[in-house]
């Protein structure tokens, strides 16, 4: 379960690597998490929130905006977050048409358009936004996909 101290009605933000990330990598976001999440602020209030890396290829965060309210300022903050993180490690966050799919334990990075030809695999749902959603609905069979 992610993030159990937080309302599960926080909002979620999952950043997809294309690729798995090695142990001094994830080491690398993780101490960046630590420094950002405490710093992490909208119009001057702190919020409160969260943030892991998952399996080696992504980078969660959250928001329990029952607290305060992310904000434009804050989420974009957080995606330049994002952005340097991505710069510094080589990979990319932000290409919308790559989907993660598990096939017998196995994670692998397909386009969106091959998705189709997996559906014995299940997907890491791109279209969650809450934490609840998160800890129930985000690995999902391929054929309950909003995208096949």
């Amino acid at each position: 379960m992610f993030f159990p101290e937080l309302n599960p009605n926080s909002k979620v933000w999952v950043y997809a690597s294309s690729r798995d990330f090695d142990a001094t990598e994830v080491n690398f976001i993780n101490d960046s998490l630590a420094v950002f999440i405490p710093e992490w602020a909208a119009h001057g209030a702190k919020l409160v929130g969260n943030g892991t890396v998952h399996k080696s290829r992504f980078v969660i965060l959250s928001v329990d905006e029952s607290q305060v309210n992310a904000s434009g300022c804050s989420i974009d903050t957080s995606v330049h977050f994002i952005k340097n993180l991505g710069s510094e490690l080589g990979v990319n966050f932000f290409n919308r048409m790559d989907m993660v799919i598990e096939n017998d334990d196995k994670m692998e990075t397909i386009h969106i358009s091959d998705l189709k030809h997996h559906k014995n695999a299940k997907v890491y749902n791109p279209m969650i936004t809450s934490l609840s959603e998160l800890n129930s609905s985000w690995l999902i069979p391929v054929s309950e996909s909003p995208f096949v």
